[in-house]
């Protein structure tokens, strides 16, 4: 009886792990559908809603940071320049550090480019605070092991970050 017990405890115990975390996933692609019609769209305010508030702090306040993204996409514009495609992987790992949920979510832009495309894989850290009312998300390309808690305090190193692929040029068929 006791062994039944224990089995039916864990069983439990582990389909209420999966459906909580099949819950997270369905929340980060929710979130991450806003960011990349933000990031497709140029939309400054819905970005910087979904930006990780300490990056936001550190580059001196929402406005310097609103600033900052429109320097980006002029500059991107003025190199001919345009986001295309912003996709999600499936391939989700996530972690409760302290009183967040840190995941690393596989995420692919396609950039057109005078020429061709531009394909680029990449990662993003979705940060789940308030018991996961709110999303951030943080883009990993200039974060390493090393500086990474500069960004994330409450990161704890349980998740690895991948290693950074370069990006794909694919030529214009003429």
């Amino acid at each position: 009886m006791v062994k039944i017990l224990r089995f039916l405890f864990i069983f439990v115990s582990f389909s209420h792990s999966i459906q909580l975390y099949a819950q997270i996933e369905e929340e980060i692609r929710t979130a991450g559908q806003i960011y990349a019609y933000a990031q497709l769209h140029g939309d400054h305010e819905i970005l910087l809603d979904f930006t990780y508030p300490t990056l936001i702090e550190k580059a001196g306040g929402r406005d310097a940071m609103k600033n900052i993204l429109k320097q980006i996409q002029e500059t991107k514009e003025k190199k001919g320049q345009h986001l295309t495609s912003v996709e999600f992987g499936e391939q989700i790992e996530a972690v409760t550090v302290a009183d967040e949920i840190h995941a690393i979510v596989p995420i692919t832009l396609v950039t057109k480019v005078p020429g061709g495309t531009l394909t680029n894989t990449s990662n993003l850290i979705a940060v789940g605070t308030e018991n996961r009312g709110n999303w951030y998300f943080i883009e990993t390309t200039s974060l390493e092991e090393r500086n990474i808690k500069k960004v994330l305090p409450n990161w704890d190193h349980s998740l690895t970050l991948p290693f950074k692929k370069p990006p794909v040029f694919k030529e214009d068929k003429r």
